[in-house]
């Protein structure tokens, strides 16, 4: 078995709920596979490791907008819950599929020298896809254009982008040896560094962006952990300089709108106490979660966000104009979420409610990580017929 999937299955026997240890690991995991900066410990004595969480990319709206009609205000009261007005059922939009239902496979080619490379994130119109190649323990960065690779630039020891948006606009985190890390742009050839207010800060767990070119994160002290004294950090399109944002303490954003909501979690002893969205002013609106069920959203996209729910370790969708959740009732938590309510959990795509095929050749698996508002996933096949599910290289399914 992979490191990868031996994370996961540790992962999924927890049944606490999700501390922010366990989110900063679980996407750091993703970051730098062969390397692993901080040993984790879980809330309440049950062990945490570290384990994959996989980039997610944002959808197209307007950046700052507040947020929709229809959403109660919860700055004042961090534990309100917004009253349902609708369905959240997420409804799909046609798309293309393979005669017999399942999503048709198409490989992407891979710079020259390049090994062990992952398509990691697809921007909304599935135009743009970016990835990573391990060297040693580093990242090296790959976006692709129309399906035409290009290995990109690497400015410093580590180099992994993480999203793109729908204008090509790419974000990312460069390290460079445990004390040095930072986001970055990538915008026609060139890097830019966004700087993180004064202080010494620690970034995780990996950027988003929206169709604007507005840039999320959070950052701790660096030698904090599980989120104490976390900020979270906004970087408006264009500009360098952070927006530290006026949200409640223990919020944590995983992901940006494009009408600017910011969706994550709320922790309290970092531990994961809700899933929340707010507006960039603070005003926040509880996502609901099933009786005895704890949430947190890691991706969103239009209506739609996506995330997790525990004890229970299964896939919520949150419509974030309501509030109202559906449990997907499947294993993990989800990692992407497109317009449609799409959903990518632990590999696999969920399309109205049901898990659907990601056609390989035989003796092979795949491995989903995102999905497009057009339906294009990326991810990756695996050998089907080994312990080690090696990876064969990344892919896209038109679904």
């Amino acid at each position: 078995m992979n490191e990868e999937q031996e994370l996961r299955d540790r992962l999924a026997a927890v049944d606490v709920p999700p501390s922010r240890i366990e989110l900063d690991a679980l996407v750091r995991a993703g970051r730098r596979r062969a390397f692993r900066r901080r040993s984790v410990q879980g809330v309440g004595g049950v062990a945490l490791a570290t384990a994959l969480l996989l980039a997610v990319p944002s959808i197209l709206t307007r950046a700052g907008a507040q947020p929709a009609a229809g959403l109660a205000d919860a700055s004042a009261d961090p534990t309100a819950t917004v009253e349902a007005t609708a369905s959240a059922e997420p409804t799909a939009s046609p798309a293309a599929t393979a005669p017999d239902g399942r999503c048709t496979m198409m490989e992407l080619p891979v710079p020259g020298g390049m090994r062990d490379v992952t398509a990691d994130a697809v921007d909304p119109a599935g135009r743009y896809v970016v990835g990573n190649s391990v060297v040693g323990q580093d990242f090296r960065p790959v976006l692709w254009t129309d399906g035409q690779p290009q290995a990109l630039p690497v400015p410093g020891q580590s180099v992994q982008v993480t999203a793109v948006n729908s204008g090509g606009i790419a974000v990312g985190l460069v390290e460079n040896g445990p004390q040095e890390e930072y986001v970055f742009r990538y915008e026609k050839g060139g890097y830019t560094r966004l700087r993180t207010p004064p202080g010494n800060w620690h970034v995780y767990p990996s950027p988003a962006i929206n169709a604007a070119g507005d840039v999320v994160i959070n950052a701790e002290p660096r030698g904090n952990s599980g989120g104490k004294d976390s900020i979270v950090l906004l970087w408006k399109a264009g500009s360098t300089t952070a927006v530290k944002l006026r949200l409640p303490d223990g919020a944590n954003a995983y992901d940006i709108t494009d009408d600017g909501t910011i969706v994550g979690a709320m922790y309290r002893n970092g531990v994961g106490i809700a899933a929340y969205a707010w507006d960039q002013q603070g005003k926040g609106r509880k996502l609901r979660a099933p009786a005895g069920e704890t949430g947190a959203a890691y991706a969103a996209a239009g209506d739609w966000a996506t995330g997790g729910l525990w004890p229970s370790r299964s896939t919520a969708v949150w419509n974030i104009r309501t509030g109202e959740v559906t449990d997907l009732a499947t294993e993990g938590p989800g990692q992407s979420v497109n317009a449609a309510g799409w959903v990518v959990t632990n590999g696999v795509l969920v399309r109205d409610g049901a898990a659907v095929d990601l056609s390989v050749p035989s003796g092979q698996a795949g491995f989903a990580s995102a999905v497009s508002d057009t339906g294009l996933v990326v991810g990756q096949a695996r050998s089907s017929d080994s312990n080690d599910h090696q990876n064969l290289g990344p892919r896209v399914w038109r679904c």
